[in-house]
């Protein structure tokens, strides 16, 4: 899971471009970068936040009126810095020029290498599309049929989620043109401000940089706008869309608007649906900040229980995405306190997206109970994760859910619940998330294989079988 956003029009686009990224850095902390191009390709990456990356004027400020940024959550590769260095975005050819960002997963990359002779120079599934695409690009001048052909030819091939953005250009005519798998897994959106446009992982981006909402980019699509705007727009292949539903529960920000639903009135239905399906006699809800707040507003709103403050977050990471388990445990510890004004003597409910390996809920549990409540009953706005996901979130290996124990087997909600240490524990049920959401999403995750498009559920159930422990599952059994 990735920020993506390009911008192309009649003026200079980096500030934008730098603006937009702050928008949608909560997807992808691991590195950020951007690319500009005038004719002359000027670029800058590096691991770290947009605000560490991007710390003198000069890295923001350049020249173009063309170009692509992107914020990376690492799901391939390595996670310590040279890794992360090698492997951030964009990435970009010189012969033919052909720049790039991806958000997603391929699980083929093995296969699609097969497609080239050019040698991937990075860790990730981004050359299993960016070389190929050189290829047909080639020597060749740059037109929409070309492009519209050539993003055919991969997506016949590829296998897995993207959201992807080039950046091409064969002399003086620049294209920006984006490629959606046919299933929309990865969101992307369009929008418009004075003759420039906008495409971009999250809507949220567009209040920030002032521009105009204009589409959801339907799944098995190609748009390609050029330098005097013109817009060229082809459905390749259409598909009844699954879009992933960890981006309701999780990942986009709530600001933010998927197929035009509203992230927020999702997690505030599951909220409501979780009062009336698993309701509990408590003094308060105190939502875990900010994952669980708005579900806890829904909660509250239905049961009647008040809403308070029971716990203060002090830090803008998010603990879920961190690179490593040290990283994730930090941000907890260092990040939250907890007020014991308010949770003295108190039955609470605490509310949070989702469990996956129940390291930090844990130490939310014992943390409210340290600070003087007198129970804690945990509801949770997914299904219990009970395997990893293929297409773009970093749930690695089903051995680290705390939902299965060590023979793989399902664990009973009950079980899971003393493990925490709460005095009950629910989880949204499936149906009740499909109600919420509004229509059909990717579920593979919490109900594996069947929530998986159909084509795919033999490979996915195969990578599960190669399934090891720190190791992503598409990872051991090809190197991408």
């Amino acid at each position: 899971m990735c920020g993506i956003v390009g911008i192309i029009g009649g003026g200079p686009v980096s500030r934008l471009l730098y603006h937009s990224l702050f928008s949608i850095q909560h997807r992808g902390q691991s590195s950020a970068g951007m690319l500009m191009y005038d004719g002359n390709i000027h670029v800058t990456k590096d691991p770290g936040l947009v605000r560490e990356v991007f710390n003198e004027e000069r890295k923001i400020n350049v020249s173009g009126n063309v170009g692509i940024g992107h914020t990376r959550y690492s799901t391939a590769g390595m996670d310590d810095i040279k890794s992360l260095r090698l492997n951030a975005q964009p990435e970009y050819l010189v012969n033919p020029f052909l720049a790039t960002v991806h958000n997603g997963n391929i699980f083929n990359c093995s296969e699609m290498l097969k497609l080239t002779k050019r040698k991937p120079r990075t860790d990730c599934d981004i050359h299993c599309f960016l070389l190929p695409m050189a290829d047909k690009l080639y020597k060749k001048e740059l037109t929409p049929d070309l492009i519209f052909d050539s993003c055919k030819y991969l997506m016949d091939r590829l296998k897995g989620s993207y959201s992807i953005l080039f950046l091409a250009d064969s002399g003086d005519n620049p294209y920006l043109f984006a490629m959606t798998d046919p299933y929309k897994i990865r969101p992307l959106v369009l929008g418009k401000s004075n003759g420039m446009y906008c495409l971009t992982s999250e809507t949220r981006v567009f209040k920030k940089i002032n521009f105009e909402y204009i589409k959801d980019i339907p799944g098995g699509s190609v748009v390609i706008i050029d330098k005097d705007s013109n817009i060229y727009e082809k459905r390749l292949i259409n598909k009844k869309g699954k879009p992933c539903m960890f981006e309701f529960v999780y990942f986009a920000k709530p600001d933010s608007r998927i197929n035009g639903r509203s992230v927020h009135n999702v997690r505030v239905d599951i909220g409501k649906l979780l009062a009336q399906n698993y309701p509990v006699e408590a003094d308060i809800v105190v939502p875990v900040p900010e994952s669980g707040r708005h579900y806890a507003i829904g909660y509250a709103n239905e049961s009647g229980i008040p809403i308070d403050e029971g716990i203060m977050k002090d830090k803008d990471e998010r603990s879920f995405i961190q690179q490593t388990q040290e990283s994730r445990d930090k941000v907890v510890e260092e990040g939250l306190s907890y007020l014991r004004s308010v949770l003295g003597g108190k039955r609470i409910v605490l509310i949070d997206d989702s469990i996956v390996r129940g390291t930090n809920i844990r130490k939310l549990v014992k943390g409210l109970k340290g600070a003087g409540a007198k129970e804690v009953h945990v509801r949770i706005g997914c299904p219990p994760l009970i395997a990893p996901c293929y297409l773009g979130i970093d749930m690695r290996s089903k051995k680290e859910f705390i939902a299965r124990d060590k023979n793989g087997k399902i664990k009973p909600v009950d079980e899971i619940g003393d493990e925490i240490g709460a005095d009950s524990l629910a989880y949204t049920n499936i149906e009740s998330l499909k109600k919420a959401i509004g229509f059909e999403t990717c579920m593979g995750c919490i109900n594996f294989p069947d929530g998986y498009p159909s084509e795919w559920k033999d490979e996915v159930k195969s990578l599960f079988n190669h399934d090891r422990f720190g190791v992503r599952a598409y990872e051991s059994i090809q190197r991408c």
